[in-house]
């Protein structure tokens, strides 16, 4: 089963409201099971860092 890239804007936009919600900005990444990345974003704030530091 793949990620679509609508999945994963659903999964970031539920890891952003939660994000919100606790007042910790975050990096968000969303991978297929291949491991390889569909989608990803750092919310303003958020530590500067890498993808491959992001984790599933």
């Amino acid at each position: 089963m793949s990620v679509t890239l609508e999945d994963a804007r659903r999964v970031i936009a539920a890891a952003e409201k939660r994000a919100d919600e606790i007042g910790q900005p975050m990096n968000i990444a969303v991978v297929d099971a291949g491991g390889n990345l569909v989608a990803h974003v750092r919310q303003d704030g958020a530590w500067i860092g890498s993808t491959r530091s992001a984790s599933p």
